[in-house]
């Protein structure tokens, strides 16, 4: 028997041994570092070009190769798998997420000081990002690409039905009057409609229109949802008289039946392209795909309709260093790549959102691609709502955001299927964030000091209003709120 165990011993030695030498680490004569991405095929070429950007720019070895080996993690990608690894010491040196998703900051570097000496702080990419990329002051991730919400229409479609496109900005009456329009002259009287203005009624579209009359969906301070509001409860009624009285927008059975129907494509993108939906709310990444389209449409692009204030959705896929990374100096050089001219124009090329850097928007292969003339026009408007219109999603930090992101969601489709008024929806969504959030206290007394001195500063905050007078900037914490005291007046700058 004991020579059974030597065996076994001897075995597992061995077999240690051999996956140390084959490892990849082992089998690279520089330092690997490892990127935590989608497997998107655009990031073989990305590689590439970052490997040419460190020769370029002096990061070699002394005989003029790369000084890292920059390699893909794609089978780590999913934000639960990071955490995981992050907990336990073991995840990727660089992490590509997703923002609001890139809010475990405990798990990633402070990359304040590198972002400014190698140049990709947060001056390096839109003002409106700041507040996603950034807490306290420090930074903590540098966008991959910058997505902005607006209607990305078919013109070919309204011509088809003799209409002009829609106007760059207008306000619910002239979207409401402009999809009546659409869909009366788009559907033969008396047949089942099969062509919509947009798609149906979502968060987006329903938290654009309550934001567009001063309503987010946390306060000030970020300690209390706010939804419980009428602005909030017309937004839903508005989305629910735009399906199911007016018929601009389509049902769940709508979709349901193009998703089974024969001839048509089940996908957004496909309805959008075969005349179905004249607009589709989205971000100029739709370009990837519509390019491969064999006769892709002429398109326009139009901003989301709003009441008063006008206003849009920015976010960013944005990569972050792991804090237990052992090749944090080695990876800030690969964000640093991020803000380069070399990276931005791959973005530029590959219609992959908007490149990070605004200054890559202002270049004729952005704004006139030659081999899409059916998309001029289209791409400026984007880069300008970018950096006029578009604000951030506002995350409490007493609560998930994918938890906020549920509730809001279930709430749209009782009051899309009848099964709650738009007041009583209103109401359930606050009551149940703002239980999650106490509960979230309950389980994690260290927030509890945080909240408690918000929640403080909330109160003058709310006196300061009452008796008229303008709240200094640097109390509000939600960059919502941010951009409407100032729009309104009742700011004062710091």
């Amino acid at each position: 028997m004991k020579y059974v165990f030597v065996f076994c011993a001897l075995a597992l030695v061995a077999a240690g041994t051999l996956t140390k030498l084959t490892e990849p680490d082992a089998r690279s004569p520089v330092p690997v570092v490892y990127w935590a991405t989608d497997p998107n095929p655009a990031r073989i070429e990305q590689i590439r070009l970052f490997h040419e950007w460190l020769v370029k720019n002096g990061y070699t070895t002394p005989e003029g190769k790369p000084a890292i080996e920059l390699r893909l993690d794609t089978v780590n990608f999913d934000s639960s798998k990071l955490i995981v690894q992050g907990v336990s010491g073991v995840a990727a040196d660089i992490w590509d997420r997703g923002v609001p998703d890139l809010e475990n900051y405990s798990l990633l570097a402070d990359i304040t000081e590198d972002a400014r000496r190698l140049g990709f702080d947060t001056s390096h990419t839109y003002p409106a990002l700041a507040d996603l990329l950034s807490v306290d002051g420090k930074q903590y991730g540098f966008p991959c690409n910058v997505y902005v919400v607006n209607f990305w229409g078919n013109a070919d479609t309204f011509a088809k039905y003799k209409m002009k496109p829609p106007p760059r900005s207008w306000d619910i009456e002239t979207f409401e009057r402009i999809g009546k329009e659409f869909v009366g002259k788009a559907n033969p009287p008396g047949k089942r409609r099969t062509v919509f203005f947009t798609s149906a009624a979502n968060a987006t579209l329903l938290r654009v229109l309550a934001r567009s009359e001063g309503l987010d969906q946390f306060n000030e301070t970020l300690t209390k949802c706010t939804l419980d509001d009428e602005r909030f409860a017309r937004s839903l009624a508005m989305g629910y008289k735009w399906t199911y009285e007016d018929h601009i927008l389509p049902s769940a059975a709508d979709e349901s039946s193009f998703a089974t129907q024969a001839g048509y494509g089940g996908t957004h993108l496909s309805l959008f392209q075969q005349g179905n939906y004249g607009m589709i709310a989205i971000g100029r990444y739709m370009l990837i795909r519509l390019r491969d389209f064999a006769s892709p449409p002429r398109l326009f692009l139009s901003h989301l309709p709003y009441v008063e204030f006008e206003n849009t959705f920015v976010g960013t896929r944005a990569a972050g260093i792991y804090a237990g990374s052992s090749r944090k100096k080695e990876s800030a050089w690969f964000l640093a790549f991020l803000a380069s001219k070399e990276y931005n124009d791959n973005i530029v090329a590959d219609a992959d959102s908007l490149p990070p850097d605004p200054a890559a928007t202002t270049t004729e292969a952005f704004r006139h691609p030659p081999e899409h003339p059916n998309e001029w026009g289209t791409h400026e408007a984007a880069a300008r709502a970018a950096q006029t219109i578009a604000i951030v999603e506002s995350r409490s930090p007493f609560i998930e955001p994918s938890s906020v992101g549920r509730i809001v969601n279930v709430r749209i489709q009782e009051v899309m299927t009848g099964r709650a008024t738009p007041a009583q929806a209103a109401k359930d969504t606050a009551e149940r964030i703002n239980e999650e959030i106490q509960r979230t206290l309950a389980e994690s007394p260290s927030l509890r000091a945080r909240y408690e001195e918000l929640a403080a500063l909330q109160e003058k905050i709310d006196q300061y209003r009452r008796e008229g007078k303008k709240v200094p900037l640097d109390w509000i914490k939600n960059p919502f709120y941010r951009r409407y005291y100032v729009h309104k007046g009742w700011a004062q700058e710091n």
